[in-house]
């Protein structure tokens, strides 16, 4: 049984440790930057999104992959009793058909073995287990916990850049309610969300504020690992944003009009050069998204498979597609917008997308007003001196495209989609901001 009334009884204790620990953590820093104001309710409001999902796969769903990633870490946990040798070896990420042999009818055999992406989940989960007293719920909570680190550094980076809608980044980033839900739990994307949060402020403290290099380097290459481990498309997305970013904060340091013009194609090519040899120097590590043509030919293969007859009901087609430039170019823009923006309202089949599509219509509406309204122009005017802007907006166009491209199944796009969430909605705050600002310096001229 994954959920019991001792997990209700000591869940006060957890969440009461918690937060001595995060005061303290707090304590220790608001007064070298304010916005930690909002350290605890972030947290809080993250482990909520964790003991939410816990409710709605137990109660609702009745089971799934993150309470399978669960029982699978228990299982694990009965090798380790019997047979910690073997156990050490799994561990150590050897998985083959010898260690799997260490298995038995007295320990059970875990789910996802022979993934190993969908395994390091179990192994994580294994470890953060001895701390939740083999509690799903209890787990669950530690492993919201330990992750939020990832979701606040993205938003420490955020104010630091743009400390006058502190407040306003909240929302977008802490508070946003599908990258509560589905980066808390026991699953992929709450370790690859961290992951890219972590790997966007390293990247920033290394190669833009060039502050504390050593460690930043070090945590960048970890949570590029992390993230190569279990879904190495992120870091893909992730590799045009990083390297446009540091182009322009290069082209923006500039002051003369007429270098800018001449110097700025050089970088933007040389940096983009050095960024696809870096690529093409870890295909190793890519595996089936170490080419462009291995990842639309499984996308194809993706996208088929998610519109068979046991997907129907929950899943949205955006047309036939084989792979070809013409046809991956027409497909750009709704794949796209599918992939920010699905599901919408109307095609809402359960209370958990409900949450989902109410929380898109709402980028959907301020996307529409800064485009019909403000105009691409003026966008364009707002965020070409904003480089993380730039960014940010380049990893969601990427990340969405990809999404919306091989996924057809709500249930597995909201889920996929969160790590472009934050940076997008913050993007989109932020020049929404900016237009407002300028707006009324207009008018304080008149």
């Amino acid at each position: 049984m994954l959920l019991s009334l001792s997990d209700f009884l000591i869940l006060p204790f957890y969440l009461l440790i918690i937060y001595q620990i995060a005061k303290r953590f707090q304590q220790n820093r608001i007064r070298e930057n304010p916005v930690y104001e909002y350290y605890i309710s972030g947290l809080f409001a993250k482990i909520g999104g964790g003991i939410f999902l816990v409710l709605i796969y137990t109660l609702y769903y009745k089971g799934g992959d993150t309470t399978a990633y669960f029982e699978s870490a228990l299982i694990l946990d009965k090798l380790r009793q019997i047979n910690f040798s073997g156990y050490l070896e799994i561990m150590s990420n050897n998985l083959n058909r010898e260690t799997y042999s260490y298995f038995n009818s007295s320990t059970a055999w875990p789910q996802y073995f022979f993934d190993k992406q969908s395994f390091t989940v179990v192994r994580a989960a294994n470890i953060i287990n001895f701390v939740g007293l083999d509690s799903y719920m209890l787990t669950t909570v530690v492993l919201a916990a330990l992750t939020y680190n990832g979701i606040w550094r993205l938003f420490l980076l955020f104010t630091e850049l743009y400390p006058q809608y502190t407040k306003q980044l909240t929302y977008s980033i802490l508070y946003v309610p599908s990258v509560l839900f589905w980066g808390s739990g026991i699953l992929k994307d709450t370790l690859t969300l961290m992951g890219a949060c972590w790997f966007t402020f390293s990247f920033y403290m290394v190669f833009i504020k060039r502050d504390k290099i050593g460690i930043n380097a070090m945590l960048m290459v970890l949570s590029a690992l992390l993230i190569l481990q279990m879904k190495p498309y992120i870091f893909i997305a992730l590799v045009p944003g990083s390297l446009i970013w540091y182009s322009f904060d290069q082209i923006t340091a500039i002051s003369n009009p007429i270098i800018k013009f001449l110097v700025a194609p050089i970088i933007i090519v040389t940096v983009l050069g050095i960024g696809s040899l870096g690529l093409s120097s870890l295909s190793g590590s890519l595996g089936q998204y170490s080419s462009i043509d291995k990842i639309v030919d499984k996308a194809v293969i993706t996208q088929k498979d998610m519109k068979m007859e046991y997907n129907k009901g929950n899943s949205f087609d955006i047309g036939e597609f084989d792979g070809s430039f013409g046809s991956l170019a027409r497909k750009f823009p709704v794949a796209t917008f599918a992939g920010l923006f699905f599901p919408q309202l109307w095609q809402v089949r359960n209370p958990v997308m409900l949450l989902a599509a109410i929380e898109n219509t709402v980028l959907v509406l301020v996307t529409l007003f800064l485009l019909l309204r403000v105009g691409l122009g003026r966008v364009y005017t707002l965020i070409k001196d904003q480089p993380l802007l730039v960014s940010s907006v380049v990893f969601s166009i990427f990340f969405a495209f990809g999404v919306g491209l091989s996924t057809s199944n709500f249930g597995a796009l909201v889920r996929y989609k969160i790590p472009a969430v934050p940076f997008y909605a913050s993007a989109i705050l932020i020049i929404y901001q900016l237009n407002k600002s300028g707006e009324l310096k207009e008018k304080g001229k008149q």
